[in-house]
């Protein structure tokens, strides 16, 4: 078997192709591939006119016995009856091919670059027999493994990305109580067209409180209630219990999410704060005890997740983004014996509105330490930077600032840190919450030192610990409560 690339204007079709009857001739090949397809070779010609060959898809190809220097396509022949018809739409000329099907191949030839897709990459080998295995692997399923195995639709959704029927699976999967059995009849297959037919629903949103903007499901629940109807849903729907036939048209939707009954959330529980579900995190054991030990969130109030801050108001009353005070001296708190073995502490409590850096967040509360020191090392700057930056331009302080010569150029971090501070503090904030942030900007030994960033990624010598990390974290923590009140 030899790789070559030959000019497509050799290739023939193979009039012995399975997909037809024994054609008599390359026209009546074409004929037979056009009818068979119909609607399919439109929209096979339509990705070539957009993207090109898919270059994983060589054409498998013999010598013609009748034509030097030309090739039989035992392998790729839809793709080459696409490409013949938009390189001379003309050869559709007297064809019995349905109308709309005809016009719109004749549209694509009209756009399409010729010269740009001459030849075409290809496998030669000697003789027909010789690729019967390949071409039976190819077109007869699975086969144990040996042949294509289609993607379940759980990858499917993992690969065309985040969307909001995946996250809440996840939600459900990485935090819910789900038994083994549950959890193997979702790896396994899992409906999740279905789920995302019920997510997509605007009053099934309503009813299990939940809402999707920019692609990302959102809540003001907190857990223990926003848990309730995702994890019924996922339940009902690996069981069988529910299927797509239950729930075709939007009344039936509608019916089974306003049937879920214990599983629906107490709509007195939503906040003012939506946030993306994956950083909606359970109530963390340690949260409960005395004020004294806890790490508090802003002002007392509900933090997210539905569990109550510990500390006291801050003087002055008034706080971070949010306006809400924060615990009078958080710089004094004990680190948590149950701080988990990620960067952010489980009783932390930060309500992250910015999209992206909630997906930073939710990283720094899952990612260990101890095993991803490096990756942790550069998170944690991105996050103090973008959270800063965040909290400078909800209080309506500028990024820039104007230098010699009239030019505008970006503040540095220690010098956004030092406005957010003083912005803080002139609001009220006790200053001496802060002397664990200020004083790891101004310690070149401190992870969060950009000179000491700038040493962990390029000198092969220096490395982040779990200590350092987590010394600068609970330092710098009454910091981002401030921040992210």
């Amino acid at each position: 078997m030899t790789a070559k690339s030959i000019p497509i204007e050799d290739l023939r079709l193979d009039i012995k192709n399975p997909r037809i009857a024994d054609a008599s001739s390359q026209r009546d090949a074409l004929l037979k591939i056009v009818t068979d397809q119909d609607v399919k070779l439109v929209a096979l010609a339509e990705s070539i006119v957009e993207d090109g060959l898919n270059p994983m898809d060589r054409f498998l190809v013999i010598p013609s016995d009748e034509e030097p220097n030309k090739y039989i396509v035992l392998e790729g022949n839809r793709r080459l009856a696409a490409l013949k018809i938009l390189r001379n739409p003309t050869v559709l000329t007297g064809m019995q091919v349905r109308g709309p099907v005809q016009k719109r191949l004749e549209d694509l030839a009209a756009t399409f670059d010729r010269d740009g897709l001459a030849d075409a990459d290809c496998f030669d080998i000697v003789a027909r027999e010789d690729a019967a295995m390949w071409i039976n692997q190819r077109h007869t399923g699975e086969n144990e493994g040996r042949g294509i195995v289609d993607w379940s639709g759980v990858a499917s959704a993992r690969f065309r990305g985040n969307d909001p029927a995946l996250q809440a699976l996840d939600f459900v999967t990485m935090r819910g109580n789900l038994t083994e059995v549950e959890r193997a009849r979702i790896a396994e297959r899992f409906p999740i067209t279905t789920l995302d037919r019920l997510l997509s629903t605007p009053a099934v949103r309503g009813i299990i409180g939940v809402d999707i903007k920019g692609g990302k499901l959102l809540s003001g629940l907190p857990f223990a209630e926003l848990i309730k109807p995702l994890q019924r849903m996922v339940r009902d729907l690996a069981s069988g219990t529910v299927t797509v036939t239950n729930l075709k048209r939007q009344p039936q939707m509608v019916a089974y999410a306003s049937g879920l009954d214990a599983d629906l959330p107490d709509p007195t529980t939503v906040s003012s704060s939506i946030l993306p579900i994956e950083a909606i995190l359970p109530l963390a054991s340690s949260a409960a005890s005395g004020a004294s030990n806890s790490t508090s969130t802003a002002g007392g109030s509900t933090g997210q997740g539905g569990n109550t801050g510990q500390g006291s108001t801050g003087a002055g009353g008034s706080g971070g983004a949010g306006g809400s005070s924060a615990a009078a001296n958080p710089g004094t708190k004990k680190k948590s014996a149950s701080r988990g073995p990620a960067l952010i502490p489980r009783a932390c409590v930060l309500r992250v509105t910015n999209t992206k850096i909630a997906e930073v967040t939710k990283e720094l509360r899952t990612l260990h330490v101890k095993t991803y020191p490096h990756a942790i090392s550069v998170l944690f700057r991105v996050f103090l930077e973008l959270s800063v930056d965040e909290y400078l331009k909800q209080h309506g302080i500028s990024l820039t600032l104007t230098v010699q010569g009239g030019r505008m150029t970006d503040k540095k971090l220690a010098k956004k840190v030092d406005e957010a501070v003083q912005h803080m503090v002139s609001a009220g904030a006790p200053a001496k919450e802060f002397t664990g942030i200020t004083k790891a900007l101004s310690d070149k030994s401190n992870p969060l030192h950009p000179d000491t960033l700038h040493a962990y990624v390029h000198n092969a010598f220096y490395s982040p610990t779990e200590r350092d990390l987590t010394v600068a974290w609970d330092n710098a923590q009454p910091f981002f409560e401030r921040l992210w009140p």
